[in-house]
């Protein structure tokens, strides 16, 4: 089956007709287990729901007959909250509003159903086109979904985005080390700072991690000015060991390369060198 992006939306809309009304305990629901937005400010909004009543229903989906959260992780804790404090009795039931489905549809709509409720940080963004992506992709393999385009497209058109900034946000969570996703995720590292710092190796990377932690200025603009040094002398290194008008190895690098396997193989290990003479090359040189 192919789902458009408005189809995809109506999983998570409490309009949907598909989605019925029910009142459950909040001990009776579950979080879902790859919910990475944020759960702060919980007390606040309790207060504020004894105070003016909780506006919207919290949407579950029911996978394999448990209750699970989508949308309103932060509503379901502060009913707890209440509870906890005496303000809601024990046996209190909320409004919910639940849809049987797969799990690989319930991490779909987990995503979607949280894209536009509130302002994310920079690494929130970064983990919702990521874990998109993920689901996307599971719910292709796993219930047949037909999801036609490119899948940056696709990810950049429910996300309200661009093509380039998922490409990005692809580029951190691939290329950030776990101490240099830390930080981002703690906001003293900036998107553009952490797109740079994937860029570059893991050591680095740690070290600009650990003085952001330390509370150093961490800028996007040196850390860039590191990486294209890196890449000036990535292609003077390439181009120093590369034949100009063959595009194959220089007799220096085919050296130092050979060298490098042979002190890399083990004692009993044996190696194949294949040359291969190319007749009548003598003219080629000639001319050229």
């Amino acid at each position: 089956m192919s789902w458009s992006f408005k189809e995809l939306l109506n999983t998570v809309e409490a309009s949907d007709p598909d989605f019925t009304e029910i009142y459950l305990s909040p001990y009776e629901v579950e979080p879902s287990e790859s919910n990475f937005y944020s759960q702060e400010n919980i007390e606040e909004l309790a207060d504020s729901m004894l105070t003016v009543g909780q506006q919207q229903p919290t949407v579950l989906g029911r996978v394999d007959g448990v209750y699970k959260i989508i949308s309103g992780h932060r509503r379901n804790l502060a009913n707890i909250h209440n509870i906890e404090c005496g303000a809601l009795p024990r046996d209190y039931k909320a409004r919910y509003l639940y849809k049987e489905m797969t799990s690989a549809l319930f991490e779909l709509s987990l995503i979607i159903g949280n894209a536009f409720n509130r302002k994310l940080t920079p690494y929130e963004e970064t983990e919702q086109a990521a874990s998109l992506k993920a689901a996307l992709i599971r719910a292709r393999e796993e219930d047949g979904i037909i999801i036609k385009g490119k899948m940056r497209d696709i990810v950049a058109d429910i996300l309200k985005t661009s093509k380039t900034q998922v490409a990005r946000m692809d580029k951190i969570n691939k290329g950030l080390v776990p101490e240099a996703k830390e930080q981002f995720k703690a906001g003293t590292i900036g998107k553009t700072a952490a797109y740079e710092t994937a860029k570059l190796p893991a050591e680095e990377q740690k070290e600009i991690a650990a003085a952001a932690a330390e509370g150093k200025d961490v800028s996007h603009k040196d850390i860039a000015e590191r990486v294209k040094e890196k890449q000036e002398i990535k292609a003077a290194q390439k181009a120093a060991a590369i034949d100009e008008l063959t595009g194959m190895m220089n007799m220096k690098s085919f050296r130092s390369t050979v060298k490098h396997h042979i002190q890399g193989m083990e004692e009993d290990e044996n190696g194949i060198l294949i040359m291969i003479d190319g007749d009548h090359f003598k003219s080629v040189n000639d001319q050229y």
